[in-house]
């Protein structure tokens, strides 16, 4: 089924919140729509859905206008808000059976069945008598999602399906969103997150005060330049492949001082941590997106050097690993554990190394964290007999901030 928004304008109390919207959503497809708060994005929703009525322009399903009653019969439209209640699990989602219901509105033997059949999509089939208000949060998302399968819908319409779930459930939803999609459906998602928007959709919107500046995928709109002017943050953008994945940038530190680590595995989590709650401006790389060191990294508004996931390192990453290293005041080398892919960071650590500005956290003893053979034990002998050796992070910091002040 193909959507048509068509030069819409919607007013609330006084206030214009769409502006002249204009968009498209073709069958199988999954439209990401991205801005700050109160750019408009649950308004578009919502006047998609009929539940507000544009002053101008119109909502087409198929080139036709419809009412409420009629557009909850082909889309399903799940809120930000997730209602609490004491009801049984499988009579929240048979809520969404309610607009093929005729009559006294029972729900019938087939309604039940795909009642079931939507729990099991979201792999919660065997919670159907638990209580929703004793679910996790990640839980109830999931609960509400199958809500709106039941519903059987040619059109999706999600607001923040993922907000307060960690990184986990946030991909589990939207890996469930995009499995539907393939069935059959097409799917517009609000969204907070730049990078799931970037994985998952097929195209992007992005609305800064009721207006969309820019429309298309995500590699074509997703720059630092489109993210200065809606969301007015410098960024790092990075095509690897086709993703794109993007990062804020720090531009400034409470104590000037900058820090690069080098690390991955979640051995610098803790690290970088410190250095940020310390002022210093950190850096990390080489990272794998998604390794929870990037994870971390990108949560704090570090710099990151990012590779494509489960790849090795790149020449080109290398060398701006190298930059980092030299334009830093001190680089940490964590208790990682080395293989081929990530073998040239140790290189990385090795120029560190040379410049008399090395730091390195060794808990455990290289052999046990060594799978690139003997030129990575050759090469870490050689790192660690002109470089600050400490057990600990309390002492990587406490090293750093000797070597940073001289």
């Amino acid at each position: 089924m193909k959507l048509e928004v068509q030069n819409v304008k919607v007013s609330l109390k006084s206030r214009e919140i769409l502006k002249d919207v204009t968009l498209k959503l073709e069958n199988g497809e999954i439209l990401a729509v991205l801005g700050p708060n109160g750019s408009g994005k649950s308004t578009l929703l919502r006047t998609i859905f009929g539940i507000l009525k544009p002053m101008e322009g119109v909502v087409l399903y198929d080139g036709k206008s419809m009412d409420l009653d009629e557009i909850a019969k082909i889309a399903a439209y799940l809120p930000q808000e997730v209602p609490e209640t004491k009801l049984r699990v499988i009579d929240v989602v048979l809520l969404g059976r309610t607009p093929h219901l005729s009559g006294i509105k029972k729900a019938t033997r087939k309604d039940l069945y795909i009642a079931l059949k939507a729990l099991k999509a979201v792999n919660l089939e065997n919670f159907a008598e638990r209580v929703f208000n004793e679910l996790s949060g990640g839980e109830k998302q999931k609960v509400m999602l199958a809500r709106l399968f039941a519903q059987e819908p040619k059109i999706m319409l999600l607001d923040e399906p993922t907000a307060h779930l960690d990184l986990s459930a946030q991909i589990e939803i939207m890996r469930l969103v995009k499995s539907k999609v393939v069935e059959g459906s097409s799917a517009i998602v609000a969204l907070h997150d730049i990078n799931l928007a970037a994985t998952f959709a097929d195209k992007i919107v992005m609305l800064k005060n009721g207006v969309i500046h820019y429309e298309g995928r995500a590699d074509e709109v997703l720059t630092p330049e489109s993210i200065r002017e809606i969301y007015g943050i410098d960024s790092i953008v990075k095509k690897i492949g086709k993703y794109v994945f993007v990062t804020p940038k720090v531009i400034s530190s409470k104590n000037g001082k900058h820090v690069h680590v080098i690390c991955g595995g979640g051995s610098g989590t803790a690290i970088i941590q410190s250095l940020v709650e310390a002022g210093y401006r950190v850096s990390a790389g080489v990272l794998n997106v998604l390794d929870s060191d990037w994870e971390t990294a990108v949560d704090l508004g570090c710099e990151v050097i990012c590779e494509a996931p489960f790849s090795e390192i790149s020449e080109e990453n290398h060398n701006k690993n190298l930059k980092l290293v030299e334009e830093a005041n001190a680089v940490v080398l964590t208790n990682l554990n080395l293989g081929k892919g990530n073998l040239k960071n140790l290189f990385a650590a090795k120029r560190a190394s040379e410049l008399k500005k090395l730091v390195v956290i060794e808990k455990d003893p290289f052999k046990y964290r060594n799978f690139a053979g003997k030129v990575a034990e050759e090469v870490y002998e050689s790192i660690t007999k002109s470089s600050v050796v400490v057990k600990n992070e309390g002492d990587a910091i406490e090293a750093v901030r000797i070597l940073v002040n001289g």
